[in-house]
């Protein structure tokens, strides 16, 4: 999933102002309590994993009812490519999440734990459309963009506010796509060919387009951690890529120039790992770099199309 708001601005964005600064001030107590399960997970045993169990080995036929709540509190540095953002208090680096994952009938909600983030891989709703010994194919609906507003970009995010001022609001994209997954011993690929729908234009036509999203995940465990070394390589269409970073007619200022984007593609290298603490908490960690199209950078909204995103947090299992 590309991403072009801040991760805590996002969240930050559908709360009010009472609830930031009561973020900003429970978030040492959270980074003590992280702090607190990762120097307790030496005194766990080094034999037994009770990481999220994922068989990498062959797909799981989602017939009979599950579910799984998990409850996610990280600590994120998370750049993003629009220009002027940074994270400078501690409360903007806080990303609590709740990771539900139910399943019945060949019908799932469920987040992709073997991403270093819920937001990098998505929540996804989805149906098993055919499924093989090595292989499935399944229809699959998720947000591919975050959106972002100018306002709470510069209110909350210390967004350069003669840079952004005016901008009209992104929403996200949600996407319909056919996934093809293939199965290896320790590995699994997945790529996705989505539409994804968009807001609205200057013209208040509707926004959509092509999305080809893949990724390839290698499982390596070592000791009582579990290791994945990932990468992934997506397409975004012209009128998606545009709709996030271009610069209509009406929103020019001496600035902020016309800008019409082109299409675009983002690679992703990512390490992400987990280690047991109990039988119910993990510690989870991960760094993914990713790149963009040259032609990003070239829009007045973007001065870097590089990010390196790390992840720092624990997990519980209910």
């Amino acid at each position: 999933m590309i991403t072009f708001c801040k991760y805590a601005l996002c969240f930050a964005m559908s709360i009010k102002k009472n609830n930031i600064r009561l973020l900003q001030n429970q978030s040492y107590s959270w980074l003590f309590a992280i702090s607190l399960l990762v120097f307790s997970s030496l005194s766990y045993g080094q034999d037994t994993s009770v990481s999220q169990e994922n068989d990498a080995n062959k797909p799981v036929i989602k017939d009979d009812f599950e579910w799984q709540i998990i409850l996610d509190l990280s600590l994120i540095y998370g750049p993003t490519i629009i220009a002027g953002i940074e994270q400078e208090k501690l409360s903007e680096y806080l990303m609590p999440g709740l990771l539900v994952d139910i399943s019945y009938k060949g019908f799932y909600l469920q987040s992709n734990q073997r991403r270093s983030h819920v937001l990098l891989g998505g929540t996804e709703l989805g149906y098993q459309l055919f499924i093989e010994e090595n292989w499935q194919l399944d229809l699959i609906l998720k947000a591919y963009m975050q959106g972002y507003d100018s306002e709470s970009l510069i209110e909350y995010g210390g967004g350069d506010a003669e840079l952004l001022a005016g901008l009209k609001e992104r929403e996200v994209t949600i996407g319909a796509a056919i996934r093809y997954s293939q199965y290896f011993e320790d590995a699994l690929f997945r790529i996705d060919f989505a539409y994804g729908s968009s807001g609205e234009d200057e013209n208040e036509n509707h926004v959509g387009g092509l999305i080809i999203d893949s990724f390839y995940s290698y499982l390596l465990p070592y000791k009582n951690w579990d290791i994945y070394l990932g990468a992934g390589l997506s397409y975004f269409s012209q009128d998606i890529i545009n709709y996030y970073i271009g610069v209509s007619p009406d929103e020019v200022l001496a600035t902020r120039p016309e800008y019409d984007a082109e299409a675009g593609f983002r690679a992703q290298a990512e390490i992400y790992a987990q280690y047991p603490v109990s039988e119910s908490w993990s510690f989870h960690t991960g760094i993914t770099h990713s790149y963009f199209s040259n032609n990003v950078k070239e829009s007045p909204l973007v001065d870097t199309n590089q990010t390196t995103q790390v992840t720092l947090g624990v997990m519980y299992v209910f």
